[in-house]
């Protein structure tokens, strides 16, 4: 094959690695999900690379994983925020600015979910809170002006089943446990590619669920922010 031959080629493939490193160096299964159900990107699923013939770096470097992560998670019909799960990710070294946790909450039905760094544990009730009164405002006629109280006299006034899973085991609270290690595979491969210091970890973090909004999931064909909002 000859040089001529061979632009084209290379001209897809600089197109496929420019949206690989945009969307968060995602797999090339769920690359071509993100691609047929999106527009606006100007490339084909036709003409994906062969894994052999694209290779990135940062995604082999990023996404080093000790131990494999069995499929535990069950195909649940719950309605939009019946279960919402949360935990904390942390502590990470070096601290990103005054920063050495993340929170996740995700919703078991659409899978929508928000992320916020933390300076200390302490701080999570206060996030929890202030979240719920964005939900409560955009999703309800209802929204409450303030809040002083412990997290389970406000949940339990609220009509909120609270149930807390056993300390350390990571197979009761799977849903969460599975979005930290997907921000993780995301913000590892983008820190990587930008070559920012690694203190920068909590802008990588925000920007992978950022990212992750906009992924169909395994359970739905469209992405999280499409199923909440109905927007593209």
């Amino acid at each position: 094959m000859n040089m001529l031959q061979c632009q084209p080629y290379l001209k897809i493939l600089n197109l496929f690695k420019i949206w690989h490193e945009r969307l968060g160096h995602p797999r090339l299964t769920m690359m071509r999900k993100i691609i047929t159900t999106s527009a606006g990107h100007g490339i084909n699923t036709s003409h994906f690379p062969k894994p052999k013939y694209f290779l990135c770096t940062s995604c082999a470097t990023g996404k080093l994983i000790i131990r494999p992560s069995y499929q535990k998670i069950k195909d649940e019909s719950l309605r939009f925020f019946e279960r919402i799960q949360g935990d904390i990710g942390g502590p990470i070294h070096p601290l990103s600015g005054p920063f050495r946790h993340f929170m996740v909450l995700i919703d078991a039905s659409t899978r929508w979910s928000h992320v916020c760094l933390l300076s200390t544990r302490n701080h999570a009730f206060a996030k929890l809170i202030a979240q719920i009164i964005c939900l409560r405002a955009s999703f309800s006629k209802n929204s409450i002006k303030s809040i002083q109280m412990d997290i389970n006299d406000y949940c339990l006034a609220m009509g909120i089943d609270v149930q807390h899973s056993v300390p350390h085991v990571h197979t009761q609270n799977e849903l969460t446990e599975s979005l930290i290690k997907r921000i993780k595979l995301i913000a590892r491969p983008l820190l990587q590619d930008s070559k920012l210091p690694t203190s920068c970890w909590g802008h990588a973090v925000l920007h992978a669920a950022a990212l992750i909004q906009y992924r169909p999931s395994a359970y739905h064909s469209t992405s999280p922010l499409e199923l909440v909002r109905g927007t593209t």
